[in-house]
């Protein structure tokens, strides 16, 4: 389209897809004359010019085609809110009835599949699903990759027993592609046959009745872990069991942190009993006086996340994609730094619980050492004497180590 506003702007191409038995069976695509020039913002976006499509017919001469082929079919877009409003305007233009076909959106589907991604765009959804894209923002490509996208998700949807596209939505926390939930009925042995799969980081929940937490544990190759969690599970008595991938073994920290007060006592001394016997590390007493910020790859393909030692909780953290949040990036940790210097006088604060405080110092340790190209630390000087140099070697961790847990397309 020449713009976002379908009152005033124009369609200049239109590109559609039809899936039939999971397969892509008909593709039709068309060049429009909008009558109106084509901003030169939209021609660096899609590559159309007005020379393009001077010759092309105009909307209302291909519109019956269009609606022909579009049928009563469901109708699939990757932002339907953008779409469907534009060819409704010309129908009404033309003072014919609007189109009310069912609509599935798989932007929408994105957002609930994978919560915390930042950046849901066609591009880069592709880019991460292996999805051939080569040209981005034009219709048929479009069409196609939106049409590719959603036949990924209908395997995911077989894969988790969604039968219905509203399960999507309601409850949240269940269909969630970094994340697989046991009911007590299903039994230990499926829970071990998903953690046999599991290689990289992550949180294992154990819920009671009603729903109470009776531990956290954070893995760091749960198909390690299968034969020491038969034996520490075996006496529990649970009614649900969560496992979510975590990206790096340290997020797995910071949750069991946050949430181990929840735990009921007894519960909590196994938890810390099991830790102990399964990582026998020596203590890390200086970690957070040696390091100010730790930058390393969230879950998530393209983002990472940055933890502050100067005030280290679960919330002095920020998830962030590179090279686009530069400067959110920046204004974070100059106001940590801030904050350090003049709100807590040089001192830093240390938000751990009493009980894992020495497991937790151990393991984030050992988790440094042992994937150094997986961690970047920074020190104050860094950010404040300069900027470029701390910039550089986030660039390097990004080429580098962009993409290490491969997710989504390695999911639950």
């Amino acid at each position: 389209t020449t713009g976002g506003n379908p009152e005033t702007e124009k369609i200049i191409e239109v590109g559609m897809i039809r899936i039939e038995h999971r397969k892509i069976s008909e593709e039709r695509s068309f060049l429009i004359n909008p009558q109106k020039d084509i901003p030169d913002f939209v021609q660096k976006l899609t590559g159309i010019r007005k020379a393009d499509v001077e010759h092309s017919p105009k909307i209302e001469e291909v519109i019956d085609e269009i609606v022909q082929f579009i049928g009563d079919s469901i109708l699939v877009a990757h932002n339907t809110s953008f779409d469907i409003p534009f060819l409704n305007g010309v129908l009404k233009k033309l003072q014919r009835p609007t189109m009310e076909n069912k609509v599935i959106c798989t932007n929408i589907m994105t957002k609930y599949l994978i919560p915390d991604i930042m950046s849901s765009n066609l591009q880069y959804m592709s880019q991460i699903f292996d999805i051939s894209h080569s040209q981005a923002h034009r219709a048929i490509e479009d069409a196609r990759a939106t049409a590719l996208l959603l036949l990924k998700y209908m395997e995911i949807f077989e894969e988790k027993k969604i039968r219905k596209v509203n399960q999507l939505y309601y409850p949240r926390n269940k269909f969630e592609l970094d994340r697989a939930i046991f009911e007590n009925e299903d039994g230990l042995e499926e829970v071990f046959k998903v953690m046999e799969k599991i290689q990289t980081p992550s949180i294992l929940t154990v819920k009671g009745d009603n729903g109470v937490i009776l531990t956290i544990l954070p893995l760091k190759n749960p198909s390690l872990e299968v034969d020491g969690m038969r034996v520490f599970l075996s006496d529990f008595r649970w009614s649900q069991i969560h496992i979510r991938l975590s990206g790096p073994f340290i997020e797995g920290l910071f949750f069991m942190n946050s949430n181990f007060i929840k735990i009921p006592e007894t519960y909590r001394k196994k938890t810390i009993e099991y830790l102990k016997k399964r990582h026998q590390l020596p203590p890390a007493p200086t970690l957070i006086d040696e390091h100010d910020f730790v930058i390393t790859p969230h879950l998530i393909s393209g983002q990472y996340i940055v933890y502050s030692f100067l005030n280290f909780s679960p919330y002095s953290q920020l998830v962030f994609k590179y090279p686009s949040h530069k400067k959110k990036l920046h204004q974070f940790l100059s106001g940590q730094v801030s904050r350090f210097e003049i709100q807590q006088k040089g001192k830093k604060k240390v938000y751990l619980q009493n009980d894992i405080k020495d497991i937790f110092l151990s393991l984030f340790q050992e988790s440094l050492t042992s994937d150094p190209n997986l961690y970047l630390t920074l020190k104050n000087a860094d950010i404040k004497d300069d900027r470029k140099t701390y910039l550089d070697r986030i660039e390097k961790l990004a080429l580098e180590h962009g993409d290490p847990y491969k997710f989504p397309t390695t999911h639950l």
